[in-house]
């Protein structure tokens, strides 16, 4: 009950510390005293309604109370207890006057005051209250005696100045020595209450924490997952234009945002940079915004964002709430009713091809690193699907005009025996080995070869050839008459006589070179794709994906093997320092020295790659705990004695933290993932153990 009444009366908000000791007190008194002296004032009113006075100084003492919770809202501490105490008193005082038989209660009362004036307020004012009521009750005394009636005190008036002495005495020497042990009682309490008050604000900014962690690896996940979904429909499906859109919704359903859009740089543009709208997609609820701030076809240097051209032709990202954006962007931006943006660069063979853009249109929205980096991944997979394209496009050019040439002439055509021995050539096969009409009769079809493995094999095929299986086909490199090499494809079919006997083959040679090495084209740069989704841009390690794999496969080879395995989780100190004080390029040649000095440093079955942001992994199959601590250190040692160069000519030294992580096969095996967990929580410790050093989890 006293607890609710306190709470309902509340105390102020106060820095000093006595202040705040002395409010707490206070609103706990009060909390005592309101009921219960509403309560009382009740009583009398039922129980003695003649009894004014008793009445009057209960009511009296209920708006002193009021008033003294109004001084202490207001944070008038003192003002507020020195008030109280003195309207209290001078009402028991009161009491003591008109109030007979309550006298000695009256007493009791004054010296209850006396004891709350040395708590709440200080001992000089309890002992100025303690004389005060010696010479009220003297004085009360006397007017009693002068009117008639007789004193109602034990004593008689000679020994009344000894009964007061000794009441002051007392009273002044108790208040002051409990006054005391409650104030230290009270402090260790209200310490106790502000540490658990403290402990509980962490605590709930903890979970607060850990609450937004958990949302930004979930939008992470659920961004990853449509980044695989992107990957297969783009790859399974050959038409781009048929699998952008349903791409785009699986990006803008992952990421929350209310609009996706895809942008090609238009080719021949030079610096007045043209890009062309080719997809979007919008959130149902916001599908009337679908055009709003739409940019269908854009010279992004006349409208004023030459600033994002420099940015995305550069590999970097652009990512704000408009609000911050420089004055001319945000103010194009906030009339098309934006609120926030993210554009990432899509490359295409090193070359920046254009961008996909994620608008905010209803709320603000900041994008974290993670959300970045795997929207990064996703503009890669795009470029890369938009490679291939590329080069399947250019494959079918190649082979409409290698199928428009082969309309125009004849292919070469040739017969021989089984001895291969030359019957018939035509024009086209002489042309090509520059032999004179009919020259290449009763010549060996053998001479055409190469080298002595060619013919072998040739012979072999004719030996192959039968009734059941009359046809062959096969693939050589020929020299040609102005001594190019030339794949040639010859399809060749057995002649047999009535007894199913061969007697001639028949064969005809199509020049595939430009498809045999167009798609050898494609092989290689389909593997470069391939490379290039498994590669850091940045530093030229492997990335994320790539480098998770390598260690689920090194931990699983060392597991089988019985040996050791090692992991090295590496995070570059103050890397937002250098970002916001020399700049991302600064920050980027950093990211970049530090992963060179990774490749410099492996050993030969080592692996590095870079983990994500400031964050790299290196990978120690084989090793024991010793081994990477002593690798870790001679990182970090490496690391700091490097340095970037600056453009004014100053250099910056870096710093690295280290978290090191062994396991070894048997009963306790860890899985990869959770040696990942235990390297961050190692590195974790690195760092709240002061950075630039290593941790062992």
């Amino acid at each position: 009950m006293i607890a609710r009444v306190q709470r309902w009366l509340g105390a102020p908000e106060l820095e000093d510390s006595e202040l705040r000791r002395q409010a707490g007190l206070l609103s706990r008194i009060l909390a005592v005293l309101i009921p219960a002296t509403i309560c009382l004032a009740l009583l009398l009113t039922v129980l003695a309604p003649h009894n004014l006075t008793g009445r009057n100084i209960a009511l009296g003492a209920i708006l002193v109370e009021f008033i003294t919770l109004a001084l202490l809202r207001r944070g008038w501490v003192q003002f507020a207890g020195i008030c109280m105490l003195l309207a209290l008193w001078g009402c028991i005082s009161a009491a003591m006057y008109w109030g007979e038989g309550v006298r000695s209660v009256s007493m009791l009362g004054q010296i209850l005051m006396i004891f709350m004036a040395g708590l709440l307020v200080n001992g000089s004012f309890a002992s100025t209250l303690a004389l005060l009521t010696i010479l009220w009750n003297y004085v009360t005394v006397l007017l009693h005696t002068q009117n008639g009636e007789p004193p109602t005190l034990l004593l008689d008036m000679h020994a009344y100045w000894a009964v007061q002495s000794l009441f002051f005495i007392m009273s002044v020497g108790l208040t002051l020595t409990y006054v005391n042990r409650l104030r230290v009682a009270f402090d260790e309490a209200q310490a106790k209450e502000d540490s658990l008050t403290t402990r509980v604000s962490e605590l709930h900014a903890a979970q607060q924490a850990q609450s937004v962690e958990e949302s930004h690896l979930r939008r992470k996940e659920a961004i990853l997952k449509a980044v695989s979904r992107a990957a297969e429909q783009l790859f399974r499906q050959h038409s781009f234009a048929e699998s952008i859109q349903d791409v785009l919704g699986d990006l803008g359903q992952a990421t929350g945002v209310d609009r996706v859009r895809i942008f090609e740089n238009a080719p021949g543009s030079g610096d007045n940079l043209m890009s062309h709208e080719l997809a979007a997609w919008a959130n149902s609820n916001v599908s009337e915004y679908m055009q709003l701030g739409r940019f269908k076809s854009t010279h992004f240097r006349e409208v004023g964002l030459s600033r994002w051209v420099d940015l995305l032709s550069n590999n970097r990202v652009v990512s704000s709430r408009v609000k911050d954006l420089p004055d001319g962007e945000r103010r194009r931006l906030q009339s098309q009713g934006l609120k926030s943006i993210l554009l990432v660069p899509i490359f295409v063979r090193a070359a920046w091809w254009g961008f996909i853009g994620f608008d905010e249109i209803k709320t603000e929205r900041e994008w974290t690193l993670d959300e970045e980096e795997a929207l990064r991944a996703a503009a890669g997979i795009l470029g890369g699907v938009i490679e291939r394209q590329q080069v399947e496009r250019a494959l079918h050019r190649s082979q409409q005009h290698y199928l428009a040439i082969l309309q125009d002439q004849t292919d070469m055509i040739c017969r021989y025996s089984p001895q291969g021995l030359i019957t018939f050539a035509n024009e086209a096969y002489e042309r090509f080995f520059n032999l004179p009409p009919k020259g290449a009769e009763h010549r060996p079809i053998w001479n055409q070869m190469l080298n002595q493995e060619e013919a072998e094999a040739l012979r072999a095929k004719i030996d192959s050839i039968s009734v059941e299986h009359p046809a062959t086909t096969s693939r050589n490199l020929s020299l040609r008459a102005d001594g190019v090499l030339r794949w040639i494809e010859w399809t060749s079919r057995g002649i047999f006589d009535e007894n199913g006997v061969l007697v001639e083959v028949q064969a005809a040679g199509r020049d595939v070179d430009n498809e045999v090495r167009l798609r050898e084209q494609l092989e290689r740069n389909l593997r470069e794709t391939e490379t290039q989704a498994m590669t850091d841009a940045l530093t030229g390690l492997h990335n994320r994906r790539a480098i998770t794999e390598r260690a689920e496969l090194e931990w699983r080879g060392a597991m089988q093997a019985g040996l050791p395995f090692s992991l090295i989780l590496l995070d570059l100190d103050h890397l937002k320092e250098i970002n916001d004080t020399h700049g991302h390029l600064m920050g980027d040649e950093a990211l970049k020295l530090v992963g060179t000095l990774l490749k410099t440093s492996m050993r030969r079955n080592d692996v590095a790659g870079r983990w994500g942001g400031d964050e790299f992994m290196l990978l120690l199959p084989g090793s024991d705990q010793e081994v990477a601590l002593q690798v870790a250190e001679r990182l970090r040692q490496r690391i700091g004695q490097a340095h970037v160069r600056l453009e004014d000519g100053e250099t910056l030294t870096l710093q690295v933290s280290l978290g090191v992580v062994s396991d070894r096969a048997g009963a306790h095996a860890e899985t990869p993932g959770g040696l990942f967990a235990k390297a961050d929580r190692a590195l974790y410790r690195a760092k709240q153990a002061g950075r630039n050093r290593v941790g062992v989890a």
